[in-house]
């Protein structure tokens, strides 16, 4: 049937309405502070083929674009014909279309008069998924086993009625039952409320009329992107990036890049890329998918709310057994960093082929760093664990500056802020600002780095860094500037200084140690010589150039 444009516009914002509010659900009722305060989980409704119509507006590209690849594979292990009213799916499977084993999915099929008409999911990054450390965060996976539990697709509540066995099973594995049965049961309400919500939408507007807004949607979706994605000169446009290191060794993991434009489709091709890696630097083909997905969204239609029907004019082929298409049993746990690395040079790539919306390449990295252990608690000695994300610089764009300290890429979760941090975990910060001179010169100047460092005191903890940009700059675009590395120091300026790459297993912090994290800064764009001088002036007044930069690089003589 035909929807008329007044009702689609109505059925659409609701559905996004419900998918914001129950990404609110969990983050007002979760335990952990990766979910109360950093949001680190999103949230979607799929339609009953399992398309994404509605996701919450600051959702992880990274988490929800994955989620249709999860979901199906899940409903083939357990069987779409199985499915009643009340059940939930629970999963964290990577090979099917997850992320890594952090990231769990659970699925609540809505019903409506009989029949299932659509899908509320729930993804989010547990603190704690069991495996060799804290966090269950580590680079230095050599196989899926050390890097935590694997839940494979199963019910978790069947028909209303939970299964105590494998609720059991899973919070056993962790280090802090509480917490996580907290934060499950916060992706439980998440679900609840989206079913109801969507009830509630049925009852006022039929299903038919639900059903057909929801595929006019997706069609329209679909067509805006081709409009746009038309727009661009067809051609063959190459890109590479590289990881520094896959978690085992230091040596350099490239990624290839092919895109191929061709009238409203846009083909990636990503096979010459390299092997899967010994370590936990790879991803599934749906992960790679999402790093790619993001940056044509960005560069092609940013405006209009994303679903299923934006992504149907793009096609991305990998080669399994590659490092983003790796196959069991490899680890995971650092799929982001090559997913950044997909962006980055999917990036590149447009930005070949539309020079005026070219930007530079941002920090390129989750920059996730878990500071975890026991600390005592009124006599209790209880697990801890802090998720510091360092990310956070965007490359110059046309016309204006990189972002400054703001998280980059498919996965834009928030930094915790320091309060929060110092009341739950034994941290004392000492700097939390924006680094001078680590954004790429150029006449839009690239974002600069921040840092934050603090001390850890607690007699037993552990620091593990998965992240990148370490040894291998953001690059500048157009004549513009590379920006500054990562930086990861114990106790800098002191005698036992340490400076730990961006790949480091759990290393024992002992009580009063200084830990420094400091994100790449964003590529420059365009020759600095040309930039405006009151900018220049700016810069040096805001503390975000040095007077020997603006001398240096721009030429600034006062």
């Amino acid at each position: 049937m035909t929807v008329d444009p007044f009702t689609l516009a109505v059925v659409h914002n609701s559905l996004i309405s419900i998918a914001r509010e129950m990404k609110a659900i969990t983050m007002r009722t979760a335990y952990t502070q990766i979910w109360k305060e950093q949001g680190d989980l999103s949230c979607c409704l799929m339609d009953s083929s399992g398309d994404i119509v509605a996701q919450d507006p600051t959702g992880f590209p990274a988490h929800i674009t994955t989620m249709p690849y999860q979901l199906q594979g899940a409903l083939d292990v357990i069987g779409r014909e199985t499915l009643v009213e009340g059940d939930v799916i629970i999963t964290n499977d990577p090979y099917i279309g997850g992320t890594h084993l952090p990231d769990v999915m659970i699925a609540r099929p809505i019903f409506w008069e009989g029949r299932m008409i659509a899908f509320a999911c729930n993804r989010g990054h547990w603190a704690d998924i069991g495996g060799m450390g804290p966090g269950s965060y580590s680079a230095a996976t050599p196989e899926i086993f050390q890097e935590g539990l694997f839940i494979t697709p199963v019910k978790l509540i069947s028909a209303g009625q939970i299964n105590q066995p494998v609720m059991d099973i899973i919070l056993s594995n962790v280090r802090n039952r509480s917490n996580a049965a907290g934060d499950l049961r916060a992706q439980y309400a998440s679900c609840a409320t989206g079913e109801a919500r969507m009830h509630a939408l049925l009852e006022r507007y039929a299903s038919e009329v639900v059903s057909s807004a929801m595929e006019e949607v997706l069609q329209r979706s679909e067509a805006l992107t081709r409009a746009s994605i038309e727009r661009i000169p067809d051609g063959v446009y190459r890109a590479s990036d590289q990881l520094d290191g896959d978690g085992l060794s230091e040596s350099a993991v490239p990624i290839e890049l092919t895109m191929t434009v061709d009238g409203s489709s846009i083909d990636f091709d990503l096979t010459r890329s390299a092997d899967q890696s010994r370590g936990g630097m790879n991803c599934s083909h749906a992960a790679a998918a999402a790093g790619i997905q993001y940056a044509v969204k960005a560069m092609t239609d940013p405006e209009n709310p994303p679903n299923a029907g934006s992504y149907r004019p793009i096609s991305v082929r990998t080669r399994p057994g590659s490092v983003v298409d790796a196959q069991a049993p490899s680890a995971m746990v650092g799929f982001g960093e090559v997913a950044y690395k997909l962006t980055d040079a999917a990036f590149q790539a447009l930005g070949q082929a539309m020079p005026d919306r070219a930007v530079g390449a941002g920090s390129g990295s989750t920059g996730t760093v878990v500071i975890g252990g026991r600390r005592s608690d009124n006599g209790k000695s209880l697990y801890f664990y802090a998720l510091e994300l360092s990310s956070g610089a965007h490359g110059a764009r046309p016309g204006r500056d990189g972002t400054n300290a703001m998280r980059y890429g498919a996965g834009n979760a928030g930094h915790i802020p320091i309060e929060a941090d110092e009341l739950e975990n034994p941290l004392l910060f000492e700097r939390y600002e924006i680094v001078a001179d680590t954004g790429g010169a150029g006449r839009y100047r690239g974002g600069n780095a921040f840092c934050r460092v603090f001390r850890v005191n607690a007699d037993d903890a552990k620091i593990c860094i998965t992240a990148d940009r370490h040894a291998t700059s953001p690059t500048g675009i157009l004549g513009g500037q590379s920006g500054s590395v990562a930086r990861y120091v114990l106790n800098p300026g002191r005698d036992d200084e340490r400076a730990l790459t961006s790949k480091t297993p759990y290393v024992p912090l002992p009580r009063g140690t200084i830990v420094w994290l400091q994100s790449a800064g964003g590529g420059g764009r365009e020759n600095p010589k040309m930039r405006d001088r009151d900018s220049v002036i700016s810069d040096l007044r805001n503390g975000y150039i040095s007077r020997e930069e603006g001398h240096r690089m721009y030429g600034h003589k006062d």
